[in-house]
């Protein structure tokens, strides 16, 4: 039997599984067994009501509850059962076909460390695709990318149980996206930190729902619930780029007229009001080049290409700056991928045509 966990000053954390009662319900229980963070606990929502199969109240060393209700609940309701049961400081989701990996959640948990201010911390989701290919899925957050499309996994992140105190919940609306939804709800209070790791298993088209963009195939209710998002968020995305873009130009223009100061300093505000901006960044990279500070424009450029990963324009910055550094295998692959977003981005053709010499 194992024994008690020791937390010591940890804070706890629950971690909260939406169930059909399934067969994968089992691995992704293991999964949460074989974590070393000491300090959780495991609230299993039964989706099915009274009709989900009974479990043991624990999970490896972790204490399990089973929350029952009377009724069937829906992937939104069942997230909102699990956050009025859960007693943890910081929160988890993962759903029932889906696994942590080894360290998901100590590791999520330390990044604290580095960002006390942060309510959120997330890293990227393994995607294994039905065909048995794996992807990356995530990136850094970034509000302006995030009103566009979800790209953050839920079951990568761990939050503050603060942000459902203050109003966070699932929309009931939304039977798809409303966990999109949901981090849009906390990113209007919240700080949010990267972890630049893969640290939890998203097995696509085995769960009951589609959990982000840009992997599954939209179907009526996910085109129709995704423009839901859209609506509902609209006048806050505007408001951000209305406020935003601007202030960017205005970067600009100073940065034409050499004033690297000013625009290097507005840059810096943008990044302020719009965290990880990819406009404001790739913007600050070139007024880093140009003032000479090679490694520190392509740190900033990296960046930039993780929050907007399929912008050509943004992939080719970064070869410009790789092959400024005498990295030309680099600056290669980058030129190549910004030719496979866009077959005809005629600088990247030029670049690799000389890299070939």
């Amino acid at each position: 039997m194992p024994g008690p966990n020791v937390a010591g000053d940890l804070p706890a954390l629950s971690v909260i599984v939406r169930s059909a009662g399934r067969p994968a319900l089992s691995a992704a229980l293991a999964s949460i067994a074989a974590q070393d963070y000491p300090a959780v606990d495991v609230v299993v929502v039964a989706a099915p009501g009274p009709a989900h199969p009974g479990l043991p109240d624990r999970c490896g060393a972790h204490p399990l509850r089973l929350v029952r209700s009377g009724v069937e609940e829906g992937p939104p309701g069942a997230a909102n059962a699990g956050l009025d049961a859960a007693t943890g400081d910081w929160i988890s989701f993962l759903d029932e076909a889906d696994v942590f990996l080894p360290g998901h959640l100590a590791g999520l948990m330390a990044a604290r460390a580095a960002a006390p201010d942060a309510a959120v911390i997330h890293s990227y989701a393994r995607a294994v695709l039905p065909d048995g290919r794996t992807l990356r899925f995530g990136q850094p957050h970034c509000l302006a990318q995030l009103y566009a499309r979800n790209c953050i996994h839920l079951s990568s992140v761990v939050f503050r149980r603060a942000l459902a105190e203050q109003g966070c919940r699932f929309d009931p609306d939304l039977p798809v996206h409303h966990e999109w939804d949901m981090l849009l709800q906390m990113a209007q209070l919240a700080t949010f930190h990267f972890v630049l790791q893969e640290t939890c298993q998203w097995n696509v088209g085995a769960g009951g729902h589609a959990a982000g963009d840009g992997v599954t195939e939209d179907d009526a209710v996910s085109a129709q619930c995704r423009e839901r998002v859209h609506a509902k968020w609209a006048s806050r995305r505007d408001a951000l780029i209305d406020r935003v873009l601007p202030m960017v130009r205005s970067a600009a223009e100073w940065a034409q007229h050499g004033d690297y100061l000013a625009a290097e300093a507005c840059c810096h505000d943008v990044l302020a009001l719009s965290p990880n901006d990819p406009w404001a960044l790739n913007l600050l990279a070139s007024i880093q080049r140009d003032t000479g500070r090679g490694a520190e424009a392509r740190a900033t450029q990296e960046l930039a290409v993780a929050v907007r990963p399929e912008d050509p324009a943004l992939v080719f910055n970064l070869a410009l700056l790789c092959r400024a550094q005498g990295d030309l295998e680099r600056a290669r692959r980058c030129c190549d991928r910004a030719v496979a977003l866009d077959a005809d981005f005629a600088p990247a053709k030029r670049l690799l045509a000389q890299l070939a010499r």
